[in-house]
């Protein structure tokens, strides 16, 4: 959304993680490589930071993350937050003050906020208010 803002309407961004130098090494080095610099000090990291391009938002942005995360910190999330409040740029964030990286016992609140998202912002329709989705049980483990 934020390198091709003309082409992404909408989006949601689930403990994301957008900066592989605030994450476990090798995720970004698998990617990107060993960490370098150039002659002006730029890092071969940089032009993955998402918080770089936050300026460029033109759509609906939904941010999400569990605060106690412990996969994908949630400064993460935070360094494109302070971005895009000082771009000015309109964002949508849901915080889980007690959630780690799946969210837990939130997680059916995050699928339903995730499906009234889009329902709103691609389809143009309002979602049922405050739809409770609730988890049975599989039929095939109660015959056990």
């Amino acid at each position: 959304m934020f390198k091709h803002p003309d082409f992404y309407k909408v989006g949601i961004s689930e403990s994301g993680n957008h900066d592989n130098r605030n994450y476990e090494d090798d995720w970004g080095e698998r990617y990107i490589g060993l960490l370098k610099y150039d002659a002006k000090w730029k890092d071969n990291y940089e032009e993955q930071a998402n918080q770089n391009y936050a300026k460029n938002l033109k759509g609906k942005l939904m941010l999400a993350h569990g605060n106690m995360d412990d996969n994908v910190p949630p400064y993460n999330t935070w360094l494109v937050v302070d971005a895009l409040t000082k771009a000015n740029k309109d964002y949508d964030l849901v915080i889980f003050p007690n959630a780690r990286h799946g969210y837990g016992a939130d997680s059916f609140y995050m699928m339903r906020r995730r499906w009234d998202y889009f329902v709103k912002h691609l389809l143009g329709m309002e979602p049922p208010k405050e739809y409770k989705l609730v988890s049975k049980p599989d039929p095939r483990m109660m015959a056990r």
